[in-house]
């Protein structure tokens, strides 16, 4: 199966810009920044859709063995997940009661929960994504089987969730309202169908290499309506169809531009993403209780420079070693 490594940088991208939309807002590098990458949500949206892509690009041939399935994803990102709880577990003894919902990844199910600011606020996106992974396989059998049905139920449920969002977001400051319209697992399977959709009908469209040229004029059209769109709420699941062309484009483009982005140094970044995603939030407590609060750009680069370090360590220790050893142990052949 082809490898597409020109998505790998974007992942990493998108963590890069969830790391700054956390931690250095208080610095003047944050206001330097274009809004595409000042706004980490954004590109929560676009891991939501390239992960329905991706899993459905993998699959979509394949008879999905369950049992293996759900234990590989398991095995994938839970190891590193627990070790990012871990460095916060002094200072979630406190808070005992509520560290169940982040251990068994519910915290988007349970409103108020999704972002505790004791805990890794930034993974709801995992406790969203488990569930989205939990219904994958039977997602893709309604689109194999009744591809049709399963076009008419993506635009429903893409117009209905930014129809909720649009009418409850006036009353966001109910903390209630704000979960369910940001964080409920329910409003984001608009954005993980759309990317399932979208690979089933390009799965047979030949690459072209001119897509090489429509790949930056996207990204740049893109990054200059999000820093001066006033017009149309650039919110909810209309953030992961702006990302629709771009994953298009990237997965037809057989040009230039997907082989500068296939670049060994752009791939190693990009496989860095789940590491810097996952342990910016513990790495962030940590250094402003022991060393000082991020109010500087130096003190933002020393910090980045702590998690761009631990992340490589943790990669190769945990991500990596725990992945091999758990597969090896319980999914033998």
């Amino acid at each position: 199966m082809k490898k597409y490594n020109q998505f790998e940088i974007f992942r990493f991208i998108g963590a890069f810009s969830v790391l700054i939309f956390h931690t250095a807002k208080n610095t003047s590098f944050y206001s330097q920044v274009p809004s595409l990458f000042q706004n980490g949500t954004i590109w929560v949206y676009f891991f939501f859709v390239l992960s329905g892509f991706m899993l459905s690009y993998s699959h979509f041939n394949k008879d999905i063995n369950i049992k293996k399935f759900y234990l590989t994803r398991l095995f994938k990102f839970y190891p590193l997940y627990f070790f990012s709880l871990l460095l916060l577990f002094v200072y979630s003894l406190k808070y005992k009661e509520k560290l169940i919902y982040s251990l068994l990844m519910i915290q988007s199910l349970i409103f108020g929960k999704a972002t505790d600011q004791n805990y890794n606020y930034a993974a709801w996106y995992l406790s969203v994504l488990a569930f989205l992974i939990i219904i994958f396989p039977y997602l893709l059998k309604f689109m194999k089987v009744h591809s049709k049905y399963f076009k008419y139920f993506t635009i429903f449920t893409v117009i209905y969730t930014y129809y909720v969002y649009l009418t409850f977001n006036k009353y966001s400051n109910n903390s209630y309202i704000y979960h369910l319209i940001n964080y409920f697992p329910l409003m984001h399977l608009s954005s993980f169908v759309t990317g399932m959709l979208l690979f089933y009908y390009l799965k047979n469209i030949n690459g072209k290499k001119y897509y090489s040229f429509l790949l930056p004029l996207y990204f740049l059209f893109l990054t200059l309506f999000v820093q001066y769109n006033k017009v149309i709420p650039y919110a909810s699941v209309l953030i992961s169809l702006s990302f629709v062309p771009l994953i298009m484009f990237l997965f037809l483009d057989t040009g230039f531009f997907s082989k500068i982005l296939s670049n060994e140094f752009f791939i190693y970044l990009g496989s860095l993403s789940f590491s810097i995603y996952i342990l910016h939030v513990p790495i962030y407590h940590i250094y402003r209780k022991y060393i000082h609060s991020i109010d500087n750009n130096l003190h933002f680069l020393t910090f980045f420079i702590i998690v761009f370090v631990a992340s490589n360590g943790t990669k190769y220790f945990i991500e990596n070693k725990y992945y091999k050893f758990l597969c090896s142990k319980y999914l033998k052949s």
